[in-house]
């Protein structure tokens, strides 16, 4: 069919590139970009973007598509882009990829308008407010949370008051506060503080600063060194000269702390972006940054897609951590997807941490990379001091030592605060049959089950099924059944039994919403003196200036891992919550209970520090051509038929006779092998270049039968998720 008026458009549609649609006669030409309204098959007012347009159409008839939804573009040039070569690389139909980008506002055919959501900030002093509040306590403590906190959505003071939203009117009436639809930041005269850069921090800032076009940079800096003060003066310049910048964040709970940072330092309009606000926030946020209403955005993951219009530096913080790696659906990695987004649009891009990952510490060798070592402490302090606890020679209450609790009575009794970190929810992570061995595990999933004791349930942590105690071993009959290994609720329940401070658990069973997260943040921010028992969700990032003692337990597991990469994410993890110790005046001291003290893991690590273990570990992936020298995809199957999804998968091995550069290993069964009543197998691809691997990878996608549910993991950071 040849018809000028023929735009083809992305929709999410499984191996499906892009669909012809018609635009009518007397309609104008809708921009690549923009999202239409169109019919699928029965389905009506299904919202595709507009690609491009062609001339010729292999269809003798094509639909007319049923209305255009935006006035301008709502994707530009440079996202465009971007969402093709993700879809190209990660092996994705580009329709999906758009569709899975996109806040679920923009995917609705019909919305209401976005509603409006204010910043507020406070106006009056405490001296001036004062006599305004004396006859209500509410209105004192909002006032006095805002002007600590300022600028905050009123929703971010949900935990100090439920009613935030109507006492800020009431304090409004009163002229004491003040609110705009767009975050205020525009004083005159920002907080600039009185210490000096040191000279790490001063050279990278001097190199930074004079960059203007794609460049990657590696900010390699120990925890304590100062990289946020870098972040914060390089955006401040940026900002200067018109520019908006995105500063990238692994977790939600990292954003509050950066945001409330850069809030006190920059003269400009900020934003915050992630999974946990509601739909018309989000879209809110992404009109504001198309519009340059916002200067500087705070995100997770999925901000490396917001449509600036004048983007002109990104920020990766912790650019080791997994989470910048999509773990279902389409498996995209944030960090990379910024590299690419800073040569589309022209701009640097500075990835932060303490340890970087081994792929861009192979980019930083070969010079990929532009590198900067901080390698002191800003507070001229040392590294917290370590010590490895062999909990074979310990007695133990709970999952701690009675070591590890009598320092623990020592740090709080002289006002300090203490983190205990199990990377374990639950009270517990088996519960088996003391007689003849047997152990509780789910019917769903080839996976234990986990006792919880606040609701005396067991739970499957895969599936989420739940089940009651067995009364009996349903293996021997014997009643002799119970717990077997510590998770955070039964250390946490072990302290309340030996101190009279605040226990804090965060894990996904104690914080299930941000009035949650903000609480407990507010204890250990005002200096209480506590015991924070946490998961991975509090080990990096959070500045806790009375936080002298950390406890690392249960670090064995990674030991026995199939996964290359394990003793990697070890390393960062012990050394990511040691930082957390010790980060104002107190030497901070960090205890590794372990039943395992000889591994020669962590004498590379401990003696001789996370670059040298680094180097021994990047010979070791040489020696054994694994990623970075090498270039890995796995194959991700299921199917409800053991035996039929390896006959399915077979095709994956028989096609490596055509393709002499890759190594293809299986079918593999996963480490979980069953899960929610579907078996699970996978298929690892090792090539020497990428070229091979996608190549490889484009013919695998025809071979494979279309009824076999799988999933491709283009580079992977875990060996199964």
């Amino acid at each position: 069919m040849n018809n000028p008026r023929i735009i083809q458009v992305a929709l999410k549609v499984p191996f499906t590139s892009l669909l012809d649609y018609q635009v009518p006669a007397g309609w104008p030409l809708p921009p690549p970009g923009t999202r239409v309204s169109v019919t699928l098959g029965n389905q009506k007012n299904k919202v595709a973007i507009v690609i491009g347009y062609s001339k010729v159409s292999q269809h003798k008839k094509l639909k007319p598509i049923s209305a255009i939804l935006d006035d301008q573009p709502l994707l530009n040039e440079t996202l465009l882009t971007l969402f093709k070569k993700a879809a190209q690389y990660y092996q994705a139909p580009l329709g999906e990829v758009i569709h899975m980008a996109l806040p679920r506002w923009f995917k609705q055919y019909k919305n209401k308008t976005i509603p409006k959501q204010y910043w507020w900030r406070c106006v009056a002093n405490p001296d001036t407010a004062k006599p305004l509040l004396v006859r209500s306590k509410k209105q004192q403590m909002v006032f006095d949370y805002l002007f600590k906190n300022q600028p905050v959505q009123a929703k971010d003071i949900s935990h100090i008051e439920t009613s935030s939203a109507a006492i800020l009117k009431q304090l409004e009436k009163k002229q004491l506060v003040e609110r705009s639809e767009l975050c205020f930041i525009d004083r005159k005269n920002p907080i600039q503080p009185e210490f000096q850069l040191t000279k790490d921090q001063q050279k990278a800032l001097d190199a930074l600063t004079e960059q203007h076009h794609f460049s990657s940079h590696l900010l390699d800096g120990i925890t304590g060194s100062g990289k946020t003060e870098v972040y914060i003066r390089l955006i401040q310049k940026h900002l200067r000269q018109g520019g908006q910048v995105l500063v990238l964040v692994p977790e939600i709970g990292l954003t509050p702390q950066l945001f409330s940072e850069l809030s006190e330092r920059i003269s400009g309009r900020l934003a915050v972006l992630h999974s946990g606000l509601s739909d018309g926030t989000r879209a809110r946020v992404w009109h504001q940054a198309q519009a340059a209403q916002v200067d500087v955005i705070v995100a997770t993951r999925s901000g490396i897609f917001a449509p600036f219009k004048r983007l002109s530096l990104i920020v990766v913080d912790e650019e080791h951590d997994l989470s910048y790696k999509q773990q279902d659906g389409i498996r995209y990695s944030a960090r990379d997807l910024a590299l690419w987004r800073g040569q589309i649009d022209d701009i640097p891009v500075v990835l932060g941490s303490a340890t970087p990952s081994m792929e861009t510490l192979f980019l930083a060798h070969q010079g990929k990379h532009q590198w900067y070592k901080l390698r002191i402490r800003t507070n001229q302090k040392s590294l917290p001091k370590t010590c490895l606890q062999n909990t074979r020679q310990q007695k133990m209450s709970h999952g701690l030592s009675i070591a590890s609790i009598n320092e623990i009575k020592k740090h709080v009794s002289s006002g300090q605060q203490v983190l205990v970190f199990l990377n374990r929810r639950g009270w517990a992570p088996k519960w088996l049959c003391h007689d003849c061995g047997w152990v509780a595990s789910c019917d769903d999933c080839d996976a234990y089950l986990t006792f919880h004791k606040n609701t005396n349930l067991l739970v499957c942590h895969h599936c989420n099924r739940t089940y009651s105690i067995p009364e009996f071993c349903p293996d021997c009959g014997s009643q002799d059944t119970g717990v077997m290994g510590v998770g955070t609720e039964r250390v946490a329940a072990g302290l309340e039994q030996n101190l009279a401070v605040p226990i804090l658990r965060f894990d996904r069973d104690t914080i299930k919403s941000a009035r949650d997260w903000q609480t407990g943040l507010e204890v250990i921010r005002n200096g209480t003196p506590c015991v924070i028992i946490g998961t991975q969700m509090l080990a990096k990032g959070h500045d806790f200036s009375q936080l002298s003692l950390v406890i690392v337990v249960n670090v064995d597991n990674s030991f026995y891992s199939a996964d290359f990469r394990a003793t990697e994410h070890l390393a960062q993890l012990l050394i990511q919550v040691s930082g957390r110790a010790g980060r104002a005046d107190t030497q901070g001291e960090v205890i590794i209970q372990t039943e395992n003290p000889q591994q020669p893991f962590f004498q590379q690590l401990l003696e001789q520090g996370y670059e040298s273990f680094a180097d021994i570990q990047l010979k070791e992936r040489q020696s054994l051509q694994f990623p970075p020298f090498s270039h890995m995809a796995i194959i991700h199957a299921q199917h409800k038929d053991n035996q039929q999804l390896t006959d399915m998968l077979r095709p994956a091995i028989s096609l490596q006779q055509e393709h002499p550069d890759v190594v293809v290993l299986g079918p593999l069964p996963a480490p979980i092998q069953r899960k929610q009543k579907l078996y699970r197998q996978q298929v690892v691809v090792n090539a020497n270049s990428r070229k091979a691997l996608h190549y490889y990878l484009n013919q695998l996608k025809t071979t494979l039968p279309q009824k076999l549910s799988w999933i491709i993991d283009v580079d992977p950071v875990v060996l199964d998720s």
